[in-house]
């Protein structure tokens, strides 16, 4: 039977530097533009989960399947410029040497040729960075530089984006604005996304389904409201209770 789902991690064990981070992961998603997010104490793995998928990291155990193909296995390693993942970190990950404006459309060119169409000036009003386009990273907070960082993903239309805590440096006045708007950006342009946090309101309200991670192991991958209503271990449980 041919694999269904858009997106598959089978079996795998995610390490870094010869260290397991997390055992044994099965997560998938089943259709383009659906949102998943990996909620879980900070230090844990998260990152490392995500540079792994973007191929940043290899992996010795399993497979990592996009749009049916491996992208990562025991034998296999598809460079990450290969794989249209675009990876948004918690840092500044902004060219110092362009205005903001420069930095955004960068992720515009290589992929003219997609049929998707993505406007960037949206992008840009709905994320609130038009009043920086100007300046240049030096010159701007870290919350405007992960914002203009974020455009900058969307823009280039990937297959899969991935979000490192991606409203971590926002103001909270503004958190929830962001929030509301970022889903509807995705939602609308059928942008596949993985968002890692470690809050669990911002994973519930952005994600079809959470996967939890403690103890070095998923605990859990469900819908939002089964993992709040039904948590399936004390340690589910504490977490979402601290």
């Amino acid at each position: 039977m041919m694999n269904k789902n858009f997106f598959e991690i089978k079996d795998v064990t995610f390490s870094i530097g010869g260290m397991n981070k997390v055992n044994d992961v099965n997560i998938s998603i089943k259709n383009e533009g659906d949102i998943i997010c990996i909620l879980g104490p900070s230090g844990i793995g998260k990152t490392t989960m995500l540079r792994t998928i973007a191929g940043l990291e290899k992996v010795n155990k399993g497979e990592i399947i996009l749009k049916d193909k491996v992208l990562s296995s025991k034998k296999i390693h598809v460079e990450p410029e290969k794989r249209n993942i675009a990876l948004s970190f918690q840092e500044n990950s902004l060219f110092p040497h362009y205005t903001i404006n420069k930095n955004i459309h960068l992720g515009i060119k290589k992929n003219s040729t997609n049929d998707m169409n993505i406007n960037a000036d949206e992008i840009i009003n709905i994320l609130n960075i038009k009043d920086i386009l100007g300046k240049y990273p030096h010159q701007i907070s870290a919350g405007e530089a992960q914002r203009a960082s974020l455009a900058r993903s969307i823009i280039s239309q990937p297959d899969l984006l991935l979000l490192d805590e991606p409203l971590s440096n926002v103001d909270q006045s503004f958190k929830e604005d962001i929030q509301v708007a970022l889903k509807q950006l995705l939602n609308k342009n059928k942008i596949t996304t993985i968002v890692v946090t470690h809050d669990s309101y911002e994973a519930f309200y952005l994600g079809s389904k959470c996967a939890l991670v403690l103890d070095n192991e998923v605990k859990q991958f469900d819908d939002p409201y089964n993992v709040y209503h039904f948590p399936n271990s004390v340690e589910v449980v504490n977490f979402l209770n601290r």
